[in-house]
C-alpha cells in the first residue's frame, strides 16, 4: 500500500534515481528537489509498498510569488498526483501550482485553479546558438550570486535577462524587457548573452514561453532556442474541500 511521507532534506538524495539529469523534461522537478535550498524546500514523497520512492511533491519558496509557496510535483499516475497534492495540502490552502498540461485532467474536481498560464519549454540547442555583439549589454552580479545581463536606454527603454533556478545540468532563464527594449532588438541580446553565459558554465538554457507571447517565441528562436515539445501550466490553486478527484 502507498503511503506519502514528509522526506527530511537530508534525504532528498533519495528521490535522484526516479530523474533523468539529462531531460528537459526533468529538470524544473529535479532542480527544486535537488537543488532548490534546504530552508526554502518542503519534501513530500509517495513510497511503494517496499518503501522505494515512485513519486514526490515540492513545495518552494521562490521569486514568483512571496506569499504561496510553488508546489512542483512528479508523479507517474493520477492517483499517485491526487495523494501528493492531498498529503502536502490543507483545503482552501492557496499556491502556485507548476504541472504539465497532459496531466491537467487528473486533479479535475480536486484543485480549483485560477490566472492559469500555459507555457511551451524551449531548449538552447547549442549548434544553433547565435550569439549577439551589443555593447550596450552590462553584466551585474544577481541576488543569488549568478550572472545577469541589462540594457538600460538613455529613453527609458530596459531589457534584462537572468535565471529563475541553476541545476547541475539545465538553467531555466527568464527575460524582462518594455515594448521599446522589444521593438529595438534589447531582449534578444540580454537573452544570448545569459545563453552564452550559461554555455560558459557547461549549463544549456532551458526558456519557459507563454504560448501567447509571439514576440517572445520568435526571439528565442533567433538565439537558437527550439521547443522540446512540453507544456506546463502555472495557476494559483487551492485545494478544494472535498474534491471529486479524491481516491
Amino acid at each position: 500500500m502507498a503511503e506519502i511521507r514528509r522526506l527530511p532534506p537530508e534525504e532528498r538524495a533519495r528521490l535522484a534515481p526516479l530523474l533523468n539529469p539529462q531531460s528537459p523534461t526533468d529538470a524544473t522537478a529535479a532542480y527544486y528537489a535537488l537543488d532548490h535550498p534546504a530552508g526554502r524546500t518542503e519534501l513530500f514523497v509517495e513510497l511503494a509498498g517496499n518503501g522505494a520512492p515512485r513519486g514526490f511533491l515540492v513545495l518552494a519558496q521562490t521569486g514568483f510569488d512571496l506569499f504561496r509557496r510553488l508546489a512542483v510535483p512528479f508523479a507517474a499516475h493520477p492517483l499517485g498526483l491526487v495523494r501528493l497534492l492531498q498529503g502536502a495540502l490543507r483545503p482552501g490552502q492557496p499556491f502556485l501550482l507548476m504541472l504539465p498540461t497532459d496531466q491537467e485532467a487528473w486533479i479535475d474536481g480536486l484543485v480549483d485553479l485560477s490566472e492559469m498560464r500555459v507555457f511551451d519549454i524551449y531548449r538552447l540547442h547549442t549548434a544553433s546558438f547565435q550569439p549577439v555583439l551589443n555593447v550596450m549589454v552590462v553584466a551585474s552580479e544577481a541576488p543569488d550570486g549568478g550572472a545577469r545581463f541589462d540594457i538600460r536606454a538613455a529613453s527609458g527603454a530596459h531589457a534584462a535577462a537572468g535565471v529563475n533556478w541553476r541545476g547541475s545540468h539545465y538553467a531555466e532563464v527568464y527575460v524582462e524587457a518594455d515594448d521599446e527594449a522589444r521593438a529595438r532588438g534589447f531582449a534578444r541580446s540580454v537573452l544570448a548573452a545569459m545563453a552564452g553565459q550559461l554555455l560558459s558554465e557547461r549549463r544549456i538554457a532551458l526558456y519557459r514561453i507563454d504560448q501567447l507571447d509571439v514576440p517572445a517565441q520568435a526571439e528565442a528562436y533567433e538565439v537558437g532556442f527550439r521547443r522540446t515539445g512540453e507544456r506546463s501550466l502555472l495557476a494559483h490553486a487551492v485545494l478544494s474541500p472535498a474534491g471529486k478527484g479524491a481516491p
